[in-house]
């Protein structure tokens, strides 16, 4: 475990956990803890023998977004290039990313859940882009993101009234995988990533990409055309593409090497 100022790191298993630390006011983001969010998403990044990201908030809190009496002190307000926690700007991370929403993700909280490929919430975690009720707009993902979501109709019900919505809720609609009890909250998200570290880790970036980039794509043949995705031709060239065909004929457990 790796203690940074605002946060804290750990990996195990090649799955690393980041935990936002601080408690005292909410897990509530300024300046400083986006920098050095930004960086330890870079890191990991890097980090081949990593298979899969959990993000989670110490306390009672996930994350209530960016830290207003830190701006009402300071008179600033500053994000990295990469966005909220330093990663809701991010168009392409190659690691899975798993939100452990263990209590209040308010705002950019929410944005930073949303903007992970799985959420598993305590049954006491709370969801809302408030934003429109302080005069501001949930423009760092929120409103981008979750029509994507769950649909434009449902996620409008929550971005033009800034209503919190429950875990259960949140299930309902289609932006929550799983909900369990808190003491559960993290094997949940242990689990989730224990089964995605059982595939190929190329297979996996490359469904990643093209699960996202197909939403941008101008046309249907654009969306199938594997040319139109980096990802593509690594993957189908790959040791590990062999490595499965000759593990499944010979009734094995593959041995991933990540090329």
């Amino acid at each position: 475990m790796m203690t940074e100022k605002f946060s804290s790191l750990g990996i195990e298993n090649g799955i690393a956990t980041v935990t936002l630390m601080r408690a005292e006011r909410m897990n509530a983001l300024h300046p400083a803890a986006h920098y050095e969010l930004e960086g330890i998403f870079d890191a990991l990044a890097r980090d081949a023998t990593l298979r899969a990201v959990i993000i989670t908030g110490a306390g009672k809190a996930f994350c209530t977004g960016y830290d207003l009496k830190d701006n009402l002190e300071t008179g600033k307000i500053d994000l990295p290039g990469s966005g909220f926690g330093g990663l809701t700007f991010r168009e392409d991370y190659p690691l899975p990313l798993i939100a452990a929403v263990n209590g209040a993700a308010l705002g950019g909280g929410f944005e930073l859940a949303l903007a992970c490929d799985l959420i598993v919430a305590a049954q006491g975690a709370l969801f809302a882009l408030p934003e429109p009720k302080v005069g501001w707009a949930a423009l760092g993902g929120g409103v981008q993101r979750l029509p994507r979501a769950i649909g434009t109709k449902r996620a409008m019900s929550m971005i033009l009234t800034g209503r919190s919505v429950d875990a259960a809720e949140g299930e309902r609609l289609g932006f929550v995988n799983q909900v369990v009890p808190g003491a559960e909250l993290l094997a949940a998200a242990n689990a989730w990533a224990a089964q995605i570290a059982e595939c190929a880790p190329l297979a996996i970036r490359c469904s990643k990409q093209v699960a996202y980039a197909s939403f941008d794509q101008p046309s249907f043949a654009a969306m199938m055309d594997l040319a139109s995705y980096s990802t593509a031709a690594a993957l189908f060239e790959s040791e590990d593409a062999a490595e499965g065909k000759r593990a499944f004929a010979q009734r094995r457990k593959p041995n991933w090497r990540g090329r």
